[in-house]
This record gives C-alpha cells, structure tokens and sequence, in this order.
C-alpha cells in the first residue's frame, strides 16, 4: 500500500519572534562627540588603567587617611568635589567666574552731631577741674584678607615640591603666583635654601621676579655648590638652615600676605637644613610643622606614576594634603602622555605647557590662569576640553 501523497505541511500562522529583538535599542547612548581621538582615550592603555573622570576636577582636600586605589600604580583615591549646579556658568562655557550684580546699600542718613556745650566759667572760690588728654593715637585698622572665591580655594601657606630635580618647580611656582595675583591676592614667595649661585645661572628668586612679579620675593640663605642646600652648607663651610628660623620667616610673610608659597629643593625628601638638636630636617617636616598644604610637580613623561606615587605616599602617612601640577607638557604628546595623563587626573590642578618660562613675561600673566584650576585661582576646570586643546 503506498503512503499518502499529502504530507501534512506545518501550519502557516507560526509565530515568527518579535522584530524588535533581533534590533538594538533605538535609545542607545551614543558617546559624546567632543571626546578627544586620541588613543590614550579610546581603549585599556596598559594594566590598571583608568579611563578620564567626570568633567569636575576632584577636590583638594583629601580624608586624613585616604585608601589606595585599585588601578595598580598606587596613587591614593582622591576624593571628589561636592557637585555644582548645573546653573553654574563655569560648566558652560569652561573658564571664568560670573559675578551676580552688587546691591547698592541706600545712604543712611547719619543724625547731626549734638552741639558743643559752652564751657562754663568757675564759681568764686572753686578750683577748675583738669580735662584729660589723649596721649597716643588709636591703632589703624588692620588689613582684612581676601575671603576665598571658590570652595576648595588653597590660601595661606602652600609649599611646593617635586618628584625630582628640574622637574620645574619654579615655573610652576610662578604660575601659581601670576594666578593669584590676578585673581586679587597678596602674594609672596619664598625659597629657603638656594643653591649653586656660582653657576652663573639666575637664581629661583629672579626667575620668578620676572615671570610673575609677586608683591614679596625672599630668599632665606645662598650657597655656591649645585648640591641639597644641607651638603652645600657643609661644603662651603656655611651655617646650615635652621628649621624654626625658616618656619618663623614663612609665618611672618603669612601675617602680610594672602598666599606664601614656598619652593623647596630637589625632591620631598632631600635634606634642608639642621634642627636644633643637630638632626637634618627635609621639606616633609618643614611642611608637618607648619601644617601646609602641599603641591607636587611632576614629570608629563614615562616613569612618572612611580616617583608620584611615592610622593604621594610619603606625604598621605604624614597627613600633608597634596595634589599634582605637571610641569611640562609636550607639545607633541605621545601615547606615554595621554596614559599618564587619564592615571594621574584624579590628583591633578594644573598643567603647563613645555617651555612657559620662556615666554614673555607679559604673554606669561595672562595665560596661567588657564593652566591652573579654580582650586588654585585659575579657570581650568574641563580636562577633557583641555585635552582636546592641547592635543
């Protein structure tokens, strides 16, 4: 018997899966198309690594004892700033401060001075009593200092350090000043201890002079020898620094000035000076004593994440807050740059461009603002725009 010619065909309403399934969601979030083409941005630069962080930049104020971070190089997690409105002008257009319109007080009309009463002449038989006079002048008022502009505003005394020599300290420290000084404060700077003045090179001191012109510019002891200001008194056979004469010149110029910033020697702990027990004392005790806050330039190039994260270290286990300026960046950065870079903007407040301290001292002012963040009296406050410009 044959089988029956009209196999049965499957049924024709099968239900077909749903269309939008096989398609991705229309509301996919497309990445934003300012963000810099640079490879150093767009995938994993090496172990560890971390992509850019949200357009704030972190705050300055790290916890007393922070945590490390998990992205292997060691630097400590640095906490971020409280957010700011979104009405906020500086996350519109990335630099400046708007300024809401002053109220003009109304004139107070001041009551009319009494009249004088007429001295009246003694009763016969009475003795005129003496009118007392005034024998010293009042003492004027002192001068009030400027309130901080921004939240996270570094007033008082700020020392500057590196994770190396030649690293440039002193341009930064310029910087620091033409920034604040445009922003309105008093400033002075002070160089403890410097050396080789026998090299015929300017010395810190005028170099900063020139660049930026700070109200105040000491410089606490000279030696001839390029060495750590310690080993170089020795040499020459000169006394050493004394660390409480140099904390009582630091503090005096704090009394006359909004910000002092002090530039150290070499690294952070490079021998300064002599205490009073004979012992050395190097720039991290100078900056414990004082209780100051603590700026580290660093290298843009390889092998900086290690000697910051060692900085960084040292100065966490003392309790000294401190963030990171780079103190040259390329103008041409490579793939090393932009890697360091994404790592290190979590701790940075600044960055300047190879070869500021040639500029003219005029182009330099106006433009070191833009090299610095609000937290340090500039208007740098998008790393991401900065990346994009600098790139």
């Amino acid at each position: 018997m044959e089988p029956p010619t009209h196999r049965a065909e499957p049924p024709a309403h099968r239900v077909e899966s749903p269309a939008y399934r096989a398609e991705p969601p229309a509301h996919r979030v497309e990445p934003p198309a300012h963000r810099a083409e640079s490879p150093g941005w767009s995938a994993p630069l090496q172990r560890g690594s971390r992509r850019l962080p949200p357009e704030e930049p972190p705050g300055l104020t790290p916890p007393p004892h922070p945590e490390r971070s998990g992205g292997g190089h060691g630097l400590p997690v640095a906490t971020p700033p409280p957010r700011r409105p979104e009405s906020d002008p500086l996350l519109a257009h990335g630099g400046g401060h708007a300024t809401e319109p002053v109220p003009v007080p109304q004139p107070v009309e001041s009551p009319a001075p009494e009249e004088p009463e007429e001295p009246r002449e003694p009763e016969a038989g009475t003795t005129p009593e003496p009118t007392p006079r005034t024998t010293s002048e009042p003492d004027p008022a002192p001068r009030e200092k400027r309130a901080p502009g921004h939240p996270d505003e570094w007033l008082g005394i700020v020392l500057v350090t590196g994770t190396d020599t030649e690293v440039g300290k002193t341009i930064t420290t310029a910087a620091m000043a033409s920034a604040a000084q445009d922003a309105g404060l008093r400033v002075a700077v002070i160089k403890p201890g410097q050396t080789g003045i026998n090299t015929g090179e300017p010395t810190d001191a005028e170099v900063v002079t020139r660049l930026a012109g700070p109200e105040t510019v000491r410089t606490l002891a000279e030696y001839p020898e390029p060495l750590s200001p310690l080993a170089a008194a020795r040499v020459a056979g000169m006394p050493a620094l004394d660390l409480f004469d140099v904390v009582d010149a630091i503090r005096a110029e704090a009394e006359k000035h909004d910000l002092v910033l002090v530039e150290g020697a070499g690294g952070l702990l490079v021998p300064m000076g002599l205490r009073p027990s004979g012992e050395p004392w190097t720039f991290a005790d100078l900056a414990t004593t004082l209780g100051a806050n603590m700026i580290v330039v660093a290298r843009a190039g390889l092998g900086t994440l290690n000697h910051t994260a060692l900085t960084l270290e040292a100065l966490n286990r003392r309790g000294v807050p401190a963030r990171v300026i780079l103190g040259a960046w390329p103008g041409e950065p490579e793939l090393v740059h932009w890697a360091n870079l994404s790592e290190l903007v979590p701790h940075l407040v600044g960055a300047l461009p190879q070869g500021a301290g040639s500029m003219d001292p005029g182009v330099f002012r106006r433009s070191a603002p833009g090299w610095l963040t609000p937290a340090l009296h500039g208007v740098l406050d998008n790393w991401r725009v900065w990346a994009e410009e600098a790139g």
